[in-house]
């Protein structure tokens, strides 16, 4: 099929301008995406050992991707041990870490067929803690949310009648709260349910002290109120303490699910999903629906729509006055114009206040596509995320398995053909890695001129990101100063738009530790300090203030095309250069010791000009 054929196929209207896949040979499955300045965060699970992913086993993994507003790979990772882990839930943390929550059944994790599996990741993947929590039976999270007080709430159901976290079952599987600090230590768990079996999936934090578990019951009794169908939407209203106040069911007389929730403008909690029953689900077996749940117990459908077939919601934002829906459908009519394969992803924008559809729209290939996010992007296109299991040549790209993570640009109309600008920030992180591990620091920024842009203090994690100003086009000069470490100077070019990942190392005070200083250098034949020198030199007089027992010695070195009798004496010059200027900001002479190398020792090749210019050089050892 041609690339025309194909477009017409199954875009009908919109234009695509950019599709990425990202995965192996395997399964790999999205559950949640979130857009920021700098990109996107794709999470989910993998299967895959082959592809982006260099595994050893075909068991399941959590999986977290880190992109840019292109799309183009910056990191990726995955967490677990031998045996299966599914992602279920990720949540954005205050420090621009994540917690990602689902369940594993690795026999060295959990306690029982399958726990809950809670990873707390700073932002660049690492991990700062993780545990499986459960007993003997199926245990599994599903969701999680950040309190207003910083608590860390993670949801789900257990399954186990032998825990200490469920001393008294209620029925088949519960819905389940624990609570965590930042930290990871647990500040309490609760069970909520009747006689059958209940799950619960979203946190709402609804003021200060009141906050609503949503998730769905089949129970007729119990903690349930006013029972409605088969599965009902459950709400369940606690006190920041975890502790019940009051439930409610909301739906119809089938069944029920929840998958998303945002606030609106107004303060109104608005919840999305899929609904079976009759009068909700009006176009068909099951709708996409969207209630709206007043304080007071009252769910109103606020919006539904489909086909024939099977759609669901797995995602709602608002924007720009109106919703960003996006999830799955089966259908081939109702509101859904085309559909390519089994099940197609769905993008919709709704106007409230007119009650109309900006667009509506399918994508995917002849087998299962979806899509858990729909985000507005550069120049009014949209980027949908999730996962397709189509093949590629039906896309239109390549594709890496039976299942792969899967994002598309497009516009709702045909006015955009070319892939607009990307204006994201400049950015610089990483971690400061010392010797003496959990040891805080400073990092100073400076242009290329030595101007100071800016100071950074780095904590015990190592972690910083700092972003680079706008003014800023050329390179970037960072001092490190961590405490009992030896001072380090570092010059990076960073990539304008994207984040630029880097690792400083810095090495615990010793003698015999060298310090090149690239930015003292000097015209041929002289031994005169150039004015972009005194930048560096003012880093190094800070360093040794704040070390006021260290003796340095100071060594000079030349390029090795002046007269050969001239050339130690020159080299010596140069040293004495710098320690005149450490003399002259209050240091005792005494402190340094002065030697010429001469061209004995050079670092670059002196047949280019810009090699001799960085063995015109001056460099600092730790003498004691």
């Amino acid at each position: 099929m041609s690339w025309l054929a194909l477009l017409g196929s199954f875009v009908w209207g919109q234009v695509i301008l950019r599709q990425q896949v990202y995965g192996g040979s395997m399964a790999d499955v999205m559950v949640k995406a979130y857009q920021d300045a700098g990109g996107y965060w794709l999470f989910g699970h993998t299967r895959s050992r082959d592809g982006l992913l260099k595994r050893q086993a075909y068991d399941a993994d959590f999986w977290v991707v880190r992109t840019d507003r292109r799309g183009e790979l910056l990191w990726h990772a995955t967490y677990g041990a031998e045996g299966d882990e599914e992602l279920m839930d990720a949540i954005p943390l205050p420090d621009g870490g994540w917690a990602l929550v689902g369940w594993t059944d690795s026999k060295s994790l959990s306690r029982g067929k399958k726990d809950a599996y809670i990873v707390c990741i700073d932002p660049l993947g690492k991990v700062r803690w993780q545990k499986a929590v459960g007993g003997s039976g199926n245990d599994m999270a599903f969701g999680a949310g950040m309190h207003l007080d910083g608590t860390l709430w993670v949801l789900g159901q257990i399954g186990s009648r032998d825990s200490f976290f469920n001393p008294v079952p209620k029925g088949g599987v519960d819905g389940w709260l624990l609570r965590f600090t930042l930290t990871g230590e647990l500040k309490g768990h609760g069970t909520f349910g009747g006689s059958e079996n209940e799950y619960l999936r979203l946190v709402i934090p609804f003021s200060v002290d009141t906050v609503w578990l949503v998730g769905a019951s089949d129970s007729p009794d119990g903690d349930i109120q006013n029972p409605l169908g088969r599965t009902d939407i459950w709400l369940v209203e606690v006190s920041k303490e975890g502790h019940l106040r009051r439930s409610w069911n909301f739906g119809g007389a089938d069944f029920e699910e929840p998958y998303s929730w945002t606030r609106s403008p107004e303060g109104e909690i608005w919840v999305a999903g899929t609904s079976f029953s009759p009068g909700i689900a009006s176009y068909g077996r099951a709708d996409g629906v969207i209630w709206r749940v007043d304080p007071n117990g009252l769910a109103e459908v606020a919006w539904s729509g489909g086909g024939s077939g099977d759609e669901g919601l797995n995602f709602l934002s608002h924007t720009g006055g109106d919703w960003l829906i996006a999830g799955m459908t089966s259908s081939r009519n109702g509101l859904i114009t085309a559909l390519a394969g089994l099940y197609d992803a769905w993008g919709l924008r709704w106007n409230r206040s007119g009650d109309t559809l900006r667009f509506c729209y399918t994508f995917g290939g002849k087998d299962v596509d979806s899509w858990v996010a729909l985000f507005p992007a550069e120049g009014g296109m949209y980027v949908g995320c999730g996962t397709s299991a189509s093949p590629g040549e039906q896309l239109g790209i390549r594709t890496y398995g039976s299942a792969d993570f899967w994002m598309v640009w497009w516009v709702p109309d045909t006015t955009l053909r070319a892939f607009p600008p990307v204006e994201a920030p400049t950015v610089i992180l990483g971690y400061l890695l010392t010797e003496v591990k959990g040891t805080e620091g400073l990092l100073i920024f400076r242009d290329e001129r030595g101007k100071v842009l800016d100071s950074v203090k780095v904590d015990k994690t190592g972690f910083f990101r700092w972003q680079v100003p706008d003014s800023v086009r050329g390179e970037v000069q960072i001092s490190v100063y961590v405490s009992g470490h030896m001072w380090k100077e570092f010059t990076v070019k960073p990539r304008l738009h994207r984040e630029n990942r880097i690792d400083l190392y810095v090495e615990k005070l010793r003698p015999g530790l060298r310090v090149p200083l690239f930015h003292v250098t000097f015209e041929k034949g002289s031994a005169k300090l150039l004015p972009e020198a005194e930048p560096q030199l003012e880093a190094l007089y800070q360093f040794l203030r704040a070390n006021p027992t260290l003796r340095i010695e100071i060594a000079g070195h030349t390029d090795g095309t002046s007269l050969a009798e001239s050339e130690l004496q020159l080299s010596r010059a140069r040293a004495q250069a710098v320690q005149a200027y450490m003399v002259s900001r209050g240091l005792p002479k005494e402190r340094f010791s002065i030697v010429g190398y001469g061209k004995s020792r050079p670092i670059a090749d002196n047949a280019t000009p810009e090699g001799q210019r960085r063995n015109r050089r001056v460099e600092i050892r730790i003498i004691n």
